[in-house]
């Protein structure tokens, strides 16, 4: 979301083995991810984060590109 919040979707596995691991989730591209790669990472709004976290919501609901104007490409 444009100057707000946001969380990265991903899933962690803890092993006996191995340990944790995790995995960062990737979507197609919205709009402004589209003229520089074919892939996004997911992004969730502050609404979404509970659903995700407590799986209430489908992950094809939440898992979507961003919409045209939500990322801008800027320096610091």
């Amino acid at each position: 979301t444009p100057a707000g919040d946001f969380a990265i979707a991903g899933l962690v596995r803890t092993d006996p083995q191995i340990g944790e691991a995790f995995t960062l989730l990737t979507v197609p591209p919205g709009p402004d991810i589209t003229p520089y790669h074919n892939r996004q990472i997911a992004l969730l709004g502050p609404s979404d984060w509970r659903d995700w976290l407590t799986g209430s919501a489908s992950s094809m609901q939440l898992l979507q590109p961003s919409r045209a104007g939500e990322l801008r490409v800027g320096s610091a």
